[in-house]
């Protein structure tokens, strides 16, 4: 596996109850897809001989024109994955996250030039669920003290348009058909995505949810474990979908892959009446889970590509875990005929033309 390890230093620097955010301009990739601008905190990669410290103190000066402090490191994480911004790459990338605390000494704000952002600004914490924020903000605010972002308001990765533009017409045509028929506006409107593991679901899901103002509900927090495929389309029907058709509130008890054992708390779904559910994640339209879904979309990619996105994420100690959730998914979906039901059928097997279809 050829992998590139790239490491990245932030400053969260908060003063009036804001905090200071950058925005990523975006790109579109040479296939069509888009990588979606961004909020970020100030920060970027390490250079050749620098150390973390001087990578947040450039970086911030370089993106906001203020000359920064340091006084601690809030939190640091990592992530990897294949490069998906370059289709049929095997390069996976390592990326090493560190964020430090830090407050203004001097400058003056201003924009970034000729570089990767194009706006600075104060954002009001209170502001923050409603701006598209890189992950790295969500991770920031939690070690901060605060409640973190909505996953909808989490971009992350280069999203087809073309599909998001597709299901918005189908969610639509169903709205129009259901207020012909008399059906009360004020339900709420489900979209379910879903597909076997490692085909792109999240990021299609989070951009649905987004550009729709939806709330997002991730089906793995509600598989009981690697073993739990099979159940958790009931629980999602029974703890979220049904009441919700009802009109009542819903909570979902979240399962703690760390603890191997369900969360105390239950996590509420705040949906408000006409608003819209997207539910993302394999068995999201599974058995009666899919008579409660307006438009249900399904998410491919070849077995090979899928395998490989989900170890280049999560490590080659996983790999028997995800060949034993493979067998799983294999007999739920062919015993539930999922695809054959699906609304709209998507891709994401790196192809030089889209293959969204519908069936």
């Amino acid at each position: 596996m050829d992998v590139r390890t790239r490491v990245a230093c932030y400053a969260w620097v908060e003063r009036d109850g804001a905090v200071l955010l950058s925005r990523w301009r975006g790109l579109t990739l040479p296939d069509g897809r888009v990588a979606r601008p961004s909020w970020t905190l100030v920060g970027g990669g390490m250079e050749l001989g620098e150390s973390p410290e001087q990578t947040a103190i450039r970086e911030v000066h370089e993106e906001s024109g203020y000359a920064v402090r340091l006084t601690g490191v809030l939190t640091t994480d990592a992530w990897s994955g294949l490069d998906d911004h370059h289709p049929g790459s095997d390069l996976t990338y390592q990326a090493v996250r560190i964020v430090f605390t830090g407050e203004v000494v001097g400058g003056e704000l201003s924009v970034e030039v000729d570089g990767s952002s194009d706006d600075v600004r104060w954002v009001p914490l209170t502001e923050l669920a409603d701006l598209p924020c890189a992950g790295i903000v969500d991770a920031a605010w939690r070690a901060a003290g605060g409640p973190g972002l909505p996953a909808a308001s989490v971009t992350s990765g280069p999203v087809d348009e073309s599909v998001v533009t597709r299901v918005r017409a189908l969610l639509d045509e169903r709205r129009g058909d259901a207020a012909l028929r008399g059906a009360a506006p004020a339900g709420v409107t489900v979209v379910a995505v879903d597909g076997p593991s490692g085909s792109g679901k999240t990021v299609l899901a989070r951009a649905i949810a987004r550009d729709l103002g939806g709330t997002l509900v991730q089906m793995d927090d509600l598989f009981p474990g690697w073993d739990g495929l099979a159940r958790a389309s009931g629980l999602l029907t029974e703890q979220v979908l049904e009441p919700l058709s009802r009109g009542e509130a819903a909570a979902y008890r979240r399962w703690d892959w760390h603890a191997d054992d369900w969360a105390p708390e239950p996590v509420p779904v705040e949906v408000g009446p006409g608003g819209v559910l997207v539910v993302e994640g394999c068995g999201s339209s599974v058995g009666p889970a899919a008579t409660h879904a307006a438009v249900r979309v399904w998410v491919e990619a070849e077995d090979e590509l899928r395998m490989r996105r989900g170890i280049a994420r999560d490590g080659e100690a996983f790999r028997p875990h995800w060949e034993r959730w493979a067998v799983q998914e294999a007999e739920l979906f062919a015993a539930d005929g999922t695809r054959g039901r699906a609304d709209l059928v998507v891709d994401t097997t790196p192809v030089p033309s889209s293959r969204a279809s519908v069936p």
